[in-house]
């Protein structure tokens, strides 16, 4: 295999990009352009944080203060990209504030493990950081699934009303 081909096959499954690749394209096929644009919108941001990352940890090796800012400056980049396109009904609104319930807590989290890691020089956000931060992107990529979640579940007729 080309070594360019091996690289974009890593870089996909070591992001979250390669678990929203399914849901982009239904909503492609559907025609669902507001579900589409959410799921691409993560998803892109998803693959630039799995591209910088490790020429971020390189740049910031020794220091740790420039990973945190970048990661919360990204989430809130993807926050306010989603809210003006959810206001702009150009997603749906209600995934719009789904996402920013669930995504508000990354940047918190960034910036908290930088204030614990330099000011205090304390290690109480190791733990938290390393357990809700994986559970804020799964939570962000079930919000990227909702749409079809419902679409399937407002499909099926209940028995009684049949």
């Amino acid at each position: 295999m080309p070594e360019w081909f091996l690289k974009t096959i890593l870089i996909l499954d070591t992001s979250w990009v390669f678990i929203l690749s399914p849901a982009i394209f239904i909503f492609y096929f559907r025609k669902d352009y507001l579900a589409l644009r959410f799921a691409l919108i993560t998803a892109a941001f998803f693959l630039y944080g799995t591209i910088i990352h490790p020429y971020l940890k390189e740049f910031d090796n020794g220091i740790y203060v420039y990973r945190y800012l970048v990661w919360a400056l990204n989430d809130i980049a993807w926050m306010a990209l989603i809210a003006y396109l959810g206001l702009k009904d150009k997603v749906y609104l209600w995934q719009c504030v789904l996402g920013q319930l669930v995504v508000i807590m990354a940047p918190i989290l960034q910036l908290f493990r930088l204030v614990d890691r330099h000011l205090w020089d304390l290690s109480y956000s190791t733990y938290i950081y390393k357990t809700l931060l994986p559970f804020i992107n799964i939570g962000t990529v079930v919000v990227c699934y909702l749409p079809l979640i419902y679409i399937l579940t407002k499909d099926k007729k209940s028995p009684a009303s049949q």
